[in-house]
């Protein structure tokens, strides 16, 4: 029975059962692996000073990331064979971009209170990423130091390539029960809204020849979320109930990231951000590697 034929036997013995009786159609999904395109989304960095209120800094940024491969595993609890699929080494692979460029910009509201947003930019394999950020910071200046906590959301973008199994029970009225196995393979892109936190403190003093500053924060990133539409195989048998239950996985990957750093003033607008982004995962199973650094440099300019 081909594909066609199938799915038509499958909606017309649906309908008949939605004429004649309640009907109940169960779906259970498991990821087998899913292969990702897309850079880690960087989290904002704003200094503070004792500059006057209000005020609009702009920064232009740029990241490097020498690790393009990054691997882990999805947890599974269902297999079958799929004679279309070959099971890679690790059911989770992610095709990380190197380079991640962006303009951040500032609005200082009072000596307390701002809100940023930003714009972000990488490519790799051809897929070329815009992304952004929003937030809002809250900072605190004692004469020679300053604090800053935000906080805010990321907007991303990330390919995927990944293998599904659905398996669905359709239970009659009357106690049948009729089951199929489906073998899905989607490739797309996928668009995220992440949340970021982070703290950053900060020397200021003018007549310093360079001045240190340090960013802690933690960062949420969605890899892939999609609903499984295109389907390769598949198997049907009968009278077989299973109970209805989500085992994708995690598609999500959580960062602990450090950023140490110094700056220099250029002028007595300007300044030269120079530090490395720490990246510690904390969500994925065996994630290799687990402890990634992207070097940075950033320039603010205050207007």
């Amino acid at each position: 029975m081909n594909r066609i034929n199938y799915f038509s036997t499958v909606c017309a013995s649906t309908i008949l059962l939605l004429f004649t009786g309640c009907t109940t159609v169960r779906d259970t999904l498991y990821l087998q692996a899913a292969e990702v395109s897309g850079p880690i989304i960087q989290a904002p960095i704003h200094l503070t000073d004792s500059a006057d209120t209000p005020s609009f800094t702009i920064s232009p940024r740029f990241y490097y990331n020498a690790t393009n491969n990054f691997h882990g595993d999805i947890k599974q609890s269902f297999y079958r064979l799929d004679s279309l699929y070959e099971p890679p080494d690790h059911s989770l692979n992610w095709n990380m971009a190197t380079i991640n460029a962006g303009i951040d910009m500032d609005i200082a509201l009072s000596k307390v209170f701002a809100i940023s947003f930003g714009i972000n930019y990488s490519s790799q394999n051809n897929f070329d990423v815009w992304g952004g950020n929003i937030g809002i910071g809250f900072n605190t200046y004692i004469p020679g130091t300053a604090f800053r906590f935000d906080a805010g959301l990321q907007i991303h973008s990330m390919q995927y390539d990944a293998y599904t199994i659905v398996h669905r029970t359709i239970e009659e009225f009357w106690g049948n029960t009729h089951s199929y196995t489906f073998f899905f393979h989607d490739v797309g892109e996928s668009t995220h809204f992440d949340p970021y936190f982070n703290l950053t403190i900060n020397t200021a003093y003018k007549s310093w020849p360079v001045n240190v500053f340090f960013n802690a924060g933690y960062v949420i990133q969605t890899l892939f979320s999609f609903e499984p539409r295109t389907t390769h195989e598949y198997y049907g048998s009968t009278n077989t109930k299973y109970i209805q239950t989500d085992k994708r996985g995690s598609s999500t990957a959580g960062f602990i990231y450090l950023t140490p750093g110094v700056y220099f003033w250029l002028s007595e607008s300007s300044r030269l951000l120079l530090g490395s982004r720490f990246y510690i995962e904390s969500l994925i199973i065996n994630s290799d590697p687990n402890f990634l650094v992207m070097p940075m440099v950033q320039v603010d300019f205050r207007l």
